[in-house]
């Protein structure tokens, strides 16, 4: 079976993984005649409007540059509605629609940045992502889903306090950098959401699999993968996908629960036989 490009690009280190291709190789999951350089090119594109503003060295000027070229002229924001619209998830469609939900406007954000090589990164707050502007001396928070407005450390502390009813404490580490892996990540586990509220089981089954590829050492994606597909009546997909499940598992009690249901899954393959 071909490897799905998006997986060949997880096999590399995270420092190598680029954000970009990464998310447009999982758009074909639902385009597949997708042409990954258009968007490439439009990014370059808005990166060079950037440049020209000759914004300086303060993350606060980088800042101001990057919302006027991205909000201000290009008009990309966030809407409610697309919290439930998978097309919301995808970069190709956040760029033609210039709407999506945070953490894939982010991307766009982050790509743009990458471009003019500037210290910016993601933040992966609990329902809540930003992006990073760093300096040497200090850094600012944008929220690409509200018009990229800046947003103070007190400000996530009351997001968070307000939205996990203080079920969820807010420390400064929250806001640490994240690296591309996690920003990928973020960005399934919110496809995930959205396709199992609608029931759409293959959509389901593909983000777990890219999900398995992007954290391949989280064997609950695969387990949930052959659970799934077991749900479905393919058992030879869920054995498949249980076997390199079992394959990964360290030594413990999981692997020997891990092992019975293959046991299981294996007689009912050989029954269909």
């Amino acid at each position: 079976m071909r490897v799905h490009p998006f997986d060949l690009l997880m096999e590399l280190s995270t420092d190598h993984i680029r954000l970009d291709c990464a998310a447009l190789h999982l758009a074909r999951d639902v385009y597949p005649e997708l042409d990954i350089n258009v968007y490439l090119t439009l990014l370059d594109c808005i990166a060079q409007e950037v440049a020209d503003l000759r914004p300086g060295l303060t993350a606060p000027l980088r800042y101001e540059a990057m919302r006027e070229v991205l909000v201000a002229n290009y008009g990309l924001s966030g809407s409610i509605e697309d919290y439930l619209d998978p097309q919301g998830s995808y970069l190709n469609r956040v760029l033609k629609r210039r709407t999506g939900i945070p953490v894939a406007l982010s991307v766009v954000w982050l790509e743009v940045a990458r471009r003019l090589k500037w210290p910016v990164a993601g933040v992966a707050l609990p329902g809540y992502f930003l992006v990073r502007f760093d300096d040497a001396e200090r850094f600012v928070l944008a929220d690409p889903f509200d018009g990229g407005v800046a947003v103070s450390v007190n400000d996530c502390r009351r997001v968070i306090e307000q939205r996990f009813r203080g079920q969820v404490s807010f420390s400064r580490r929250m806001l640490r950098q994240v690296d591309t892996r996690t920003v990928l990540t973020r960005v399934l586990t919110d496809l995930r959401a959205l396709y199992l509220a609608r029931r759409e089981w293959p959509r389901v089954a593909l983000v777990l699999r890219r999900l398995a590829a992007v954290e391949p050492d989280n064997v609950h994606h695969l387990q949930d993968l052959a659970a799934l597909h077991c749900r479905r009546g393919d058992v030879r997909a869920a054995y498949a996908h249980l076997a390199v499940c079992l394959e990964r598992l360290p030594a413990g009690d999981d692997r020997k629960r891990v092992r019975q249901n293959l046991h299981k899954l294996q007689a009912a393959v050989v029954a269909l036989n």
